[in-house]
């Protein structure tokens, strides 16, 4: 039999063994190599001075790469400039002065698509376009990625802390795992933060520390409350949610502009993406557009809470239920009623009394003539036992000096004149209660 199990049972070895890494290969494929290997613009938003030079280059732009440029018009210079600021665009064109307003703390590749998209356009006017850097990246953030670099261990250790609590302390209390992981998240943002800051990848700002510590929190709630409802597909829900789907929609290594629109649609809702967003406009936008970057890292670490708290009820709940199938009550008196034949006697009465004569319970027997009793004082108890044309039978039974007392009873029909007496002893013990040491008598 173990041979024509064998292969099965490799194979789902195997299976179980290989499946998280080859879906880490597949993803990597599907969510790196697809929109990280020819970036290129996808409904970038630009703003252009005047309402009839707008509509010309968004004309121009969309022959030219059809869906790359969202163009929309600026009345003057000075609000071409402020809707780079406010985030509403990532760069604005006066035709004017032929000056391009961006943002390298967007990331160089963004700064470098915008200044060649428009440079011709300029030429076009027999003039050299001129750029002005409106929020640019720290001196020691040379490509303007160094952010997602700093944001991208708060994510992904997050997943790693509570897979390895989980491997490697599973007989943890739940409440300490919660607790040394959410722990953790802070260390991290600490320590991020300040190899961060002496590299002058970032500004300083010390409002950083705390939107970091949420970012882990992000991450780490939801894997704590998704881990035991996913049981052994945690790894891969988890990758696939924190690792594979976030990293290519944050919009730090590329520009969220430059990426598949599945991945822009992706941008808003992932706590990676917005983490990167919300610091971003601390460090370089004086504090613009927090508000749905903090309402989504909220939303997740309150998903993760709640889904926490969910299981700890579920647990709790059949924890009671198991206990209470354990606490099931065990018999502490049974025994069997029968005539004088051996034939059980159904239905018979079975009335238990104190050593004060208080009634404690009363019992009836089954169709095979058997009773039992459970939570019963441990003392000599008296049992009556009476059943319809029967004669009634007295018996005792000692719980002071046993766990389980067994007391068989015969009945002799009424009338009878062979059968013995109610007050007189009836047959010997059998065997299996002598064995047993059981101290009963029947009367």
């Amino acid at each position: 039999m173990s041979d024509t199990h064998a292969p099965t049972s490799v194979a789902k070895s195997l299976g179980l063994g290989l499946w998280f890494p080859l879906f880490f290969a597949v993803g990597f494929m599907l969510c790196y190599l697809l929109p990280f290997h020819s970036p290129e613009p996808t409904d970038m938003p630009v703003a252009v001075v005047g309402e009839q030079p707008a509509a010309a280059v968004s004309m121009a732009l969309e022959d030219k790469a059809p869906d790359s440029f969202d163009v929309s018009p600026a009345d003057d210079a000075k609000e071409a400039r402020q809707a780079v600021l406010d985030r509403d665009v990532v760069a604005a064109y006066a035709p004017g002065d032929h000056e391009l307003y961006f943002s390298s703390s967007l990331g160089r590749s963004l700064a470098m698509t915008v200044q060649e998209t428009f440079a011709p356009i300029a030429q076009q006017d027999g003039a050299e376009l001129t750029t002005t850097d409106v929020a640019p990246s720290a001196p020691g953030d040379g490509l303007g990625t160094s952010l997602f670099y700093m944001v991208l261990p708060w994510n992904l250790t997050g997943y790693i802390a509570v897979m390895m609590l989980s491997a490697q302390a599973p007989h943890l209390a739940r409440w300490i795992k919660c607790l040394a992981a959410s722990a953790f998240g802070l260390v991290t943002s600490v320590l991020c933060y300040a190899i961060s800051t002496s590299m002058d990848v970032i500004p300083s700002d010390p409002w950083v520390l705390p939107l970091a510590f949420l970012i882990t929190q992000s991450v780490i709630w939801p894997c704590l409350g998704l881990m035991p409802f996913t049981k052994r597909a945690f790894p891969g829900v988890a990758l696939g949610l924190f690792v594979l789907l976030s990293l290519p929609s944050s919009g730090g290594a590329i520009p969220v502009e430059m990426v598949p629109r599945f991945f822009q649609a992706l941008h808003p809702f992932l706590p990676m993406g917005q983490g990167i967003e919300a610091i971003r406009n601390i460090l370089y936008f004086d504090g613009v557009k927090l508000a749905w970057p903090l309402t989504v890292l909220s939303s997740w670490t309150v998903f993760g809470v709640a889904l926490v708290l969910v299981d700890t009820i579920r647990t709790k709940r059949a924890e009671r239920r198991e206990a209470q199938a354990g606490e099931q009550s065990v018999p502490s008196l049974v025994g069997r009623v029968a005539d004088a034949h051996g034939t059980p006697v159904a239905g018979a009465t079975v009335t238990l009394t104190d050593s004060a004569g208080t009634r404690i319970a009363t019992h009836e027997t089954d169709g095979n003539g058997v009773y039992s009793a459970s939570d019963l004082p441990s003392e000599r108890l008296a049992l009556l036992v009476t059943a319809p044309e029967h004669a009634p039978r007295l018996a005792r039974a000692a719980l002071d000096t046993q766990d389980l007392a067994h007391v068989d009873i015969t009945l002799h029909r009424e009338h009878d004149e062979s059968h013995t007496p109610a007050h007189a002893a009836a047959e010997p013990w059998s065997d299996s209660r002598s064995r047993s040491g059981m101290d009963q008598e029947v009367l």
